[in-house]
């Protein structure tokens, strides 16, 4: 019997479900579990493709529609891939490559240039045109290390409706300052919900407020481990140095109860010149893995500056998305680029998975061309392009 290929229904739910338990949850049913195959009413659904072999559902795969912060207020769609599961019995066959390239398609469709997504292996989705994108800090610092400042008097514990009116405007505003954030606009994921008390344990929200503007400048949420004596801060976001010491001795003041913790920032974060030793721990990591889904709609979203004029022919590759392979042709005008299909020679060629590099800007053009990732045939149309696409300092907070 041929597979079946198709978006999935409320009604395909329980069979997801026990899918998502094999893949990810190593065949643990959570005692809650109902296979009535219902979800709440009220729930927002994100697109589903599916697989089947005689009605059995085999692979899947979820589509978040999301949007990105790409810096100074401009916000660009993207389809978050997650959820990428096969049953056990039925890998090797192709479904997962198949239920990828469906899904480029459909995000042509709905206008969502670019896609992101956390791999189990960077290997295996580079293969179908993601690649790393952006590069974080990841801490561990032991908290007799972290002094406290005079700017924690000003730091205050908030709950509920409070928390979340007084921090939106926070993460906003940090969202503006790198590009690849999450705006949290879109209502599934609902990533406020992280404000909620959850498993039985307490969240906390601490806000920093300017004594002499009361400002609201930065927040951090913060829950004890289930396990051992390191936490996971889940937020941390401070727009003012002041709110950045503020919220550090927060961290202090539990020292009294925990012996670590940990927690993500961006590349340019200044926890290193408040505090330094041989009990902070710092990785570099990349962000997630990103791609292009349709190259003229991601080209076009661009807003350069009034000042950057020129033209550029490129050539991309791209063998799971034929709409993006060939020639293509950039006018940088007013602002704006627009790109058409041509049949010159282009002034440089690479792949889909290098092209969506440079789009997020980390890493560099330069970089990528430093380490071979494209042939450059005109100097100057390569110059164009390095300004049209330029480095950037990228951050994401959430995953999904």
């Amino acid at each position: 019997m041929t597979p079946e290929l198709r978006w999935l229904t409320p009604g395909d739910d329980a069979a997801h479900t026990a899918l998502m338990n094999e893949a990810f949850a190593r065949g643990r049913r959570p005692a809650t579990l109902d296979f009535t195959g219902a979800l709440p009413a009220e729930k927002p659904r994100s697109p589903q493709l599916g697989f089947f072999e005689a009605g059995r559902l085999v692979a899947a795969a979820t589509y978040h529609a999301m949007h990105l912060g790409w810096g100074g207020g401009v916000e660009l769609a993207m389809s978050g891939v997650a959820g990428v599961a096969c049953a056990a019995d039925c890998r090797g066959r192709g479904y997962v490559a198949r239920l990828l390239a469906e899904g480029l398609r459909d995000m042509r469709e709905r206008r969502q240039p670019l896609s992101g997504l956390f791999p189990f292996a960077y290997a295996f989705y580079r293969k179908h045109g993601w690649d790393w994108v952006g590069e974080q800090r990841s801490y561990t610092a032991a908290l007799s290390m972290i002094p406290s400042f005079p700017e924690g008097r000003d730091t205050r514990r908030m709950e509920g409706m409070e928390a979340l009116e007084t921090v939106r405007p926070i993460y906003e505003a940090y969202t503006r300052r790198y590009r690849g954030m999450i705006t949290r606009k879109d209502p599934n994921p609902n990533y406020w919900s992280g404000l909620d008390h959850r498993d039985g344990y307490t969240t906390y929200t601490y806000v920093y407020r300017n004594p002499v503007t009361s400002a609201d400048e930065g927040y951090l949420v913060f829950r004890y481990p289930a396990e051992g004596d390191t936490a996971t801060l889940h937020e941390f976001f401070a727009l003012t140095p002041s709110a950045y010491r503020g919220l550090l001795s927060m961290l202090h003041y539990y020292g009294t109860q925990l012996a670590k913790v940990s927690w993500n920032a961006p590349l340019d974060d200044p926890l290193a010149l408040y505090i330094q030793g041989y009990d902070l721990q710092t990785r570099l990591i990349p962000l997630f893995m990103g791609r292009i889904a349709s190259v003229d709609q991601a080209l076009t979203a661009l807003q350069p500056a009034t000042d950057l004029t020129g033209s550029v022919t490129i050539g991309v590759t791209d063998s799971q998305a034929e709409w993006n392979t060939g020639a293509f042709a950039l006018e940088i005008e007013g602002g704006a680029v627009s790109v058409s299909r041509t049949d010159q020679a282009p002034g440089m060629s690479l792949d889909i998975a290098t092209l969506s590099q440079a789009y997020w800007g980390q890493p560099s053009l330069d970089r990528l061309r430093a380490a071979g990732r494209l042939e450059v045939l005109d100097e100057p149309a390569y110059q164009l392009l390095a300004a049209l696409l330029p480095p950037a300092t990228c951050f994401l907070k959430d995953g999904f």
